[in-house]
């Protein structure tokens, strides 16, 4: 940034009179009206002193004339030191106070113009700092925060200390340069950190970055492929045992041959629903936003529970508001929907019942309930059961993966909807899919 260059040269249009002819005809007007007193009353001493009383008098106003200015040059001139430049100078008078206070004014325009420029320019930084989603801090070598932007406040203790988990990353970078960690534990977070230092300043730059979540994923990913591998190795283990015991000779008696050969195809089925299941979860979980229409939930309803069969001394029971319409897509809903109403089967003894329900939620929302009146889920599972490979230990002795609510939670959240489950142990559970309601067409306007 270049500051304008301020000229303090006369002008040469302008008449000026020196300052230093200025005093020194000053002057003389006072040391002429003492030598025409002396002159004139040099017998009459009152008279005399009065004209020097005179002379002195107009000495002093010439003074007081010129200290004004310059008082006011002073005062302007400490207000600028102060970071002040709105006010402009009063500027008058040929002379060199009158070039004097013409330069100043010229340079408070050109520093207000600048400062102008510089603070523009550190707001717009902060502004991006506090943007960032990554924790900066900059810290002194002695210890202190030097600054901090939106994201490292809650960092920082007390305000202006760093944290301490922090503080023998950042003494290794100020001694060597730079330190990088991958993972620190600050509260309940895990932030991975890159500090380096910065001599000119004495001081160290560090940047967090939040990693929670990435971790999170991480192991839950980790985990999924290991329980992937245990329920596919589980079926492999059944086919590779009763191909052993047929080679060996079972195949030679007739029911020993009946009896693995069935294994074998309870087996191979169990591996295929797996991969389709896993395939499912794939699909569902790389896929966007699916397609939004108006979906017709008595009809949908009405298709779910024609295609489930509910088992021996399991009543089925229907309960939907009539007229009632849905944003979703009709398929990945009718999904869900038989999901959960065979899951209701399941946890459901006989005699029981399995209720569906259907009914507008507020203005906003369609909301849609399985009820069972089965043995119901502790609070602390209730959460959990929507988790990939999750089986309550009671339901371990069940079919299935631990995939099916994984899958339906994953299909509502791509409807825009949510799903969630409430628990009674020992009354039943009700689990529940929220979805906007249908927005009625706009009459058109013949």
């Amino acid at each position: 940034m270049t500051v304008t260059e301020i000229s303090t040269k006369p002008r040469a249009s302008t008449p000026r009179i020196g300052m230093r002819l200025w005093l020194t005809g000053a002057f003389g007007i006072v040391s002429l009206i003492t030598a025409v007193a002396v002159y004139l009353f040099g017998d009459n001493p009152q008279a005399l002193v009065a004209a020097v009383m005179i002379g002195v008098l107009a000495g002093f106003l010439i003074a007081v004339a010129i200290s004004h200015r310059v008082v006011r040059l002073a005062r302007a001139a400490g207000e600028m030191a102060g970071g002040s430049f709105d006010a402009p100078l009063a500027v008058s008078g040929p002379d060199e106070i009158g070039d004097l206070a013409r330069a100043l004014d010229s340079m408070r325009a050109s520093l207000k113009e600048s400062f102008g420029v510089l603070t523009a320019d550190r707001n717009k930084l902060a502004a991006i700092f506090d943007g960032l989603t990554d924790s900066v801090i900059v810290v002194d070598y002695e210890g202190p925060v030097r600054f901090s932007n939106a994201a490292a406040a809650r960092l920082l203790e007390a305000g202006t200390k760093p944290p301490q988990v922090i503080l023998p990353q950042l003494q290794r970078a100020s001694e060597v340069g730079f330190s990088a960690h991958p993972a620190l534990r600050i509260g309940d977070r895990a932030y991975a950190l890159t500090a380096r230092a910065l001599p000119d300043e004495r001081a160290v730059l560090a940047v967090l970055r939040d990693r929670t979540d990435e971790l999170r994923r991480e192991l839950a990913e980790a985990d999924f492929i290991s329980n992937a591998a245990h329920e596919l190795r589980n079926p492999l283990a059944g086919i590779s045992g009763a191909i052993e015991v047929l080679q060996s000779g079972a195949k030679n008696t007739p029911h020993d041959r009946d009896h693995f050969l069935n294994r074998l195809a309870e087996d191979a089925e169990r591996m295929k629903q797996l991969t389709q299941s896993l395939l499912t979860l794939a699909r569902v979980e790389s896929s966007g936003a699916a397609e939004r229409e108006v979906v017709d939930v008595p009809l949908a309803i009405r298709d779910v529970v024609t295609a489930v069969e509910p088992p021996p001394h399991v009543a089925l029971e229907v309960e939907v508001e009539r007229d009632l319409a849905a944003t979703g897509d009709p398929t990945l809903l009718r999904q869900v929907m038989i999901g959960l109403l065979t899951n209701a089967f399941k946890n459901t003894p006989p005699p029981g019942t399995v209720t569906v329900r259907g009914r507008h939620d507020g203005e906003a929302e369609v909301i849609l309930e399985v009820v069972d009146t089965g043995t119901g889920i502790p609070a602390a599972e209730i959460e959990r059961v929507f988790e990939r490979f999750y089986r309550r230990s009671e339901s371990r002795k069940q079919e299935g993966f631990g995939l099916g609510l994984a899958i339906a939670r994953r299909m509502v959240d791509v409807m825009g909807g949510e799903i969630g489950a409430d628990s009674v142990l020992g009354e039943g559970s009700t689990f529940w899919v929220r979805l906007p309601v249908a927005q009625p067409s706009p009459t058109p306007v013949a």
